[in-house]
């Protein structure tokens, strides 16, 4: 092949390689410019669920949950009666009622986690709150549900005691290394009987005051009833007023600040510086406080009968607690103790 014939050859051949490329390149651009640009970034499209959460909703911004928020309220309160008749303080008028956590449902705001989770766990209190509400009884309520099995007991005890029924005034005598409580009960301004002797089923610590929160002692002194919760965890309770003003009186000499509190006369077989009964007992004092009115309702807690020994011998701990306990003494004096029973009346032989 002559020199000229290649030339040509091998520019036709170089002029075929530019066009297909130029064909490549401009086919490429060509589809590039009719593809749409995205509207959002590339992580967006790709994983959305890492687009940025939204800001976080409180549990309590909206209208609707501020009604529950109400719910709560009501919910965390359930405790305290319905009317002044049994929210009584005795004769301590400067007592302080507080809030006993052990009873409180708090439901609290959440954390700013934002979200499908934090809603659900704010609607998930919220529920919570709306059942405890709806669950809890006024005092009327609680009462129609029992006392009508307990006042047919109360009857037949005071019977028994030959007792005048119905009392205007009760007094309850704690004798804590006996682990009983009795019942002593009146008319107006007459003589006082015994009427019963309940089992202490549970009462925690041991011979000697309450001084501090977290002690788990049960108080020793007289004391009076501030109110009935009929909504108790332990079935229902009387509220002791401890501590009162001799507690705080002592706390006040010795520096003491947290005295505790909460103490309880209730139902079930579980103590925590409390007196527990058991539920049909705690339900027959329920029944009969409410009956008289808790400003005729006396507590005596003593570590020991002290009608039956000296008051001062027993007195082990802080130098003012001979004092308290001659003045308990003094007090369990106005109560006759219960009739010993007799060998012989044990095995049934006669009374």
């Amino acid at each position: 092949m002559k020199a000229i014939q290649r030339f040509n050859l091998v520019t036709t051949l170089l002029s075929c390689i530019t066009c297909a490329g130029a064909t490549v390149v401009f086919v490429a651009l060509d589809r590039h410019l009719e593809t749409p640009m995205p509207t959002e970034p590339p992580s967006q499209q790709l994983r959305p669920s890492l687009a940025a959460a939204p800001e976080a909703v409180s549990a309590w911004t909206t209208d609707t949950v501020s009604e529950e928020a109400e719910a709560d309220t009501s919910a965390r309160l359930a405790f305290v009666p319905d009317g002044p008749e049994i929210f009584d303080h005795g004769d301590e008028s400067e007592t302080s009622v507080d809030i006993p956590d052990a009873w409180s449902v708090e439901v609290t705001e959440q954390p700013a986690a934002g979200g499908r989770a934090a809603r659900s766990a704010g609607q998930t209190n919220i529920n919570r709150a709306r059942r405890i509400a709806e669950a809890r009884r006024s005092l009327k309520q609680r009462l129609a549900e029992i006392s009508p099995a307990a006042t047919e007991r109360l009857v037949s005890r005071f019977k028994s005691a030959k007792a005048v029924w119905p009392p205007t005034e009760i007094a309850l005598v704690a004798i804590k290394d006996e682990k009983a409580l009795e019942l002593h009960a009146r008319q107006k301004d007459g003589a006082w009987s015994f009427v019963h002797r309940y089992k202490v089923l549970a009462a925690s610590g041991s011979s000697g005051p309450k001084l501090q929160r977290g002690d788990r002692q049960v108080p020793e002194g007289v004391y009076a009833i501030t109110y009935l919760n009929p909504n108790s965890a332990y079935h229902v309770s009387l509220r002791v007023n401890y501590p009162n003003a001799f507690d705080r009186k002592m706390a006040a000499k010795e520096g003491r600040k947290d005295l505790g509190g909460d103490i309880m006369i209730h139902g079930k077989n579980l103590s925590a510086g409390c007196l527990a009964v058991g539920d049909s007992a705690v339900e027959e004092l329920f029944v009969l406080a409410a009956e008289v009115g808790t400003r005729n309702v006396r507590l005596v807690i003593a570590p020991t009968d002290f009608r039956r020994g000296e008051a001062t011998a027993a007195a082990k701990g802080p130098e003012w607690l001979p004092g308290l306990y001659a003045e308990i003494a003094s007090a369990m004096s106005d109560y006759k103790a219960p009739q010993q029973p007799s060998l012989l009346s044990l095995l049934g032989f006669g009374s």
